[in-house]
């Protein structure tokens, strides 16, 4: 079975999944944390990786920190 990767950019970060891997990159593609993931959770796993990664963004331009 073949996946199609998915990307998304959040701030200066880049949420990708492929295959079996969930992976958080910048924007240079410089790998910043990457996890295994099981097939059939895969692209539910991804959509909470965003939903969390947009809100600590937000929440620290909230408090005034660097992103």
């Amino acid at each position: 079975m073949v996946l199609k990767n998915t990307t998304k950019i959040i701030g200066n970060y880049m949420v990708e999944l492929g295959d079996n891997i969930l992976m958080i990159k910048d924007l240079k593609d410089n790998l910043l944390k990457a996890e295994a993931v099981r097939p059939f959770e895969a692209e539910e796993k991804f959509k909470e990786l965003c939903i969390k990664l947009e809100s600590k963004i937000k929440e620290r331009i909230a408090l005034g920190l660097s992103v």
